[in-house]
């Protein structure tokens, strides 16, 4: 499964937008134009799935105990401060998912939030249409948690889950309302919203578990940690990269882990960690869970600048994860050379070819021309690849997708650059000597 679009709401600097995603989407644009808003929109939802057993799915629960994304909230710092449209409670703060399925059909789920009565609305889509939306009607004394949509569940049926949670299969759950007779429905009828109700549930079912696999990497990131022994469980990578060590040793210590570790190794030679290579080829790898000494020495040296661990990070993140996966990384190009930026989309598209998925925000014009052998020679298709720019308007934030023609070259050039180059140029000539 791959996500397919994102739609969002009343959320921090957007007040409406979509945004269709493909196997690599590269967000391009200003500063505070809102890119890493879509990003992080789309961690909330996958990080409220990964949370402990004690925590409610609700989006107060996820952002306030996410592990990508959290705000220190508090009675002087309400939730929706943070994160509402120009601070406006009135309006429901909304997140829509799509994902192309298995069987190439496209699902959805919606989850929305008004801020000034924690009222909640949830709806499921299926090939592009609403299957079933069920909300809660304030305003009376007791919230009522009601059907909205098809027609024939308003009329006759009532939610019997907890609407407010996130990715819950039970929200879709009905009981007949007290005042419809049972005799009033015909069996086929109560077939259908039997199914209905299933289909629902299933959705949802598929959904969260396509977004479990979603990793975020943030800009700031190579902040690894000196290594520490890791407990029980797998170690957790971390949104900064600060379990990297950890995860290496673990990945270079297990047989099993070999191609993985190869690729690591070959794709950190390509950003010039050759001395990675040196330690750790040919060694004989150990099957045990006991971390190699030598091997965390090496590593340590290894990472010892800024680039070398972002671009692991990274590196790391790509190939670790399983196919289905999406990673979302901010700025890849940071720390990183003009020749080394011309490799990423080399390692996006290899990545891309096991069946994960990339977006990326980026400043870097060589991460974007560096996408055109690829296409020339076939390595990516000009539909594997999506180019978003964003601008922040009164409006809040517009996108517009850029198109990239089969020779690989994006029309028209990216607007905010464009901008750009004009000054330089401009700046430049004035400096010539006078002919």
């Amino acid at each position: 499964s791959m996500l397919s679009k994102i739609k969002i709401g009343n959320f921090k600097s957007i007040e409406k937008l979509e945004i269709e995603l493909a196997p690599l989407t590269i967000f391009v644009g200003p500063n505070a134009s809102g890119k890493s808003n879509i990003l992080e929109a789309i961690a909330i939802l996958a990080q409220t799935v990964k949370l402990g057993s004690g925590i409610a799915r609700t989006l107060e629960g996820s952002l306030g105990h996410g592990a990508f994304i959290h705000y220190p909230i508090s009675s002087d710092f309400p939730l929706s401060d943070f994160i509402a449209h120009k601070k406006n409670w009135n309006k429901f703060i909304t997140f829509e998912i799509h994902i192309t399925d298995a069987g190439y059909h496209d699902i959805g789920y919606k989850y929305a939030f008004m801020p000034h009565n924690q009222e909640v609305l949830q709806a499921v889509f299926t090939n592009g249409k609403k299957l079933v939306e069920v909300g809660v009607k304030t305003g009376e004394a007791k919230w009522r948690p009601e059907f909205l949509y098809p027609e024939e569940f308003k009329k006759f049926l009532r939610p019997s889950g907890h609407i407010v949670y996130m990715f819950d299969p039970t929200v879709f759950e009905y009981e007949l309302k007290p005042e419809i007779k049972g005799q009033e429905i015909t069996g086929p009828e109560q077939q259908r919203f039997k199914e209905i109700s299933h289909k629902a549930q299933e959705v949802i079912k598929n959904i969260e578990k396509a977004i479990r696999d979603i990793y975020f990497i943030s800009a700031i990131r190579g902040e690894v940690r000196p290594f520490v022994e890791t407990g029980i469980g797998e170690p957790r990578f971390g949104v900064h990269g600060e379990g990297l060590i950890e995860i290496l040793s673990m990945i270079f210590g297990r047989s099993e882990w070999e191609k993985i570790s190869e690729k690591i190794i070959k794709w950190a030679s390509e950003f010039g960690m050759d001395t990675i290579k040196a330690g750790l080829w040919g060694r004989n790898i150990l099957s045990s869970d006991c971390i190699d000494p030598e091997l965390r020495t090496h590593l340590n040296t290894a990472l010892a600048s800024q680039g070398s661990r972002q671009i692991l990070t990274i590196i790391t993140q790509l190939f670790w994860s399983t196919p289905g996966s999406v990673i979302m990384i901010e700025e890849p190009e940071i720390s990183l050379h003009i020749e080394s930026q011309l490799e990423l989309p080399k390692m996006f598209s290899e990545a891309i070819k096991e069946g994960k998925q990339v977006i990326v925000t980026t400043h870097s014009e060589h991460l974007i021309l560096a996408l055109k052998p690829l296409i020339v020679n076939g390595d990516l298709k000009t539909d594997d690849v999506a180019i978003w720019h964003f601008e922040k308007t009164k409006e809040g934030t517009k996108a517009a997708r850029l198109k990239l023609t089969d020779r690989g070259i994006v029309e028209g050039w990216i607007p905010s650059y464009v901008e750009a180059e004009k000054e330089i140029i401009k700046e430049w000539i004035s400096t010539l000597p006078e002919a």
